[in-house]
């Protein structure tokens, strides 16, 4: 009973702290840059361990007055153990650099993520190293997220928080992003999901505000 209690008790701060990022955006957006990213994914589960995912993105900025980004991406994730899977992927980016135009810049990466179940209470840690090249630079990154959400037993949307921390590699092991966000996953049909979020990013330089929408379809 008391398990329940607390398991309540959790899934309901992850609720509030869902509502509370999006009462909060209104007031910061004028201080800090405000963006609106969204995706479309296709997954395909090529076997029991096996999914191959590819999809299309679009970002803003600058108060939504301007594109950021379009991307393509495909990515593949194999579950070696139960809670152990690696995964691997590729994206081209289609960046709008300001006075310099628009830039074409790729990117591979690989990692491991990661998952503890606790009742209804689903942590999950991913570590992701990944390269970025474009025709000035290249960089390098170590990306460690740790997230944890609610799966209800019924129903069929699922509250989650996460922190993710960007360590560059270029020159040493230096902290140059970290990216707090909260959200909710609905899986709309047995094809269908989205998950609605919000997103703040803090670097030494610039803080973002995202409103985010993940679509995928899967078959």
């Amino acid at each position: 009973m008391n398990e329940k209690k607390n398991i309540n008790k959790v899934r309901d701060s992850l609720v509030l702290i869902l509502l509370g990022c999006f009462f909060f955006l209104p007031s910061q957006a004028q201080d800090h840059d405000f963006s609106v990213w969204s995706s479309l994914n296709a997954e395909h589960k090529v076997s029991k361990n096996f999914t191959l995912n590819g999809g299309m993105e679009f970002r803003t900025k600058e108060q939504l007055k301007e594109i950021d980004r379009w991307a393509a991406t495909i990515n593949g994730s194999y579950r070696i153990l139960p809670a152990l899977k690696l995964g691997a992927g590729y994206e081209l980016h289609y960046r709008y650099r300001n006075e310099k135009g628009w830039k074409i810049r790729q990117r591979y990466y690989v990692g491991v993520t990661g998952e503890v179940r606790w009742s209804q209470l689903k942590f999950s840690l991913r570590e992701r190293f990944q390269q970025t090249w474009e025709k000035e630079k290249t960089d390098f990154h170590l990306r460690s997220q740790l997230k944890v959400a609610y799966t209800p037993h019924k129903g069929n949307i699922s509250p989650y928080a996460a922190i993710e921390f960007y360590n560059k590699l270029n020159d040493g092991f230096d902290l140059s992003r970290t990216r707090y966000r909260a959200g909710g996953e609905w899986q709309i049909s047995s094809r269908w999901n989205m998950d609605l979020y919000y997103l703040y990013q803090s670097e030494s330089d610039r803080k973002k505000h995202v409103m985010g929408i993940e679509c995928a379809y899967s078959f």
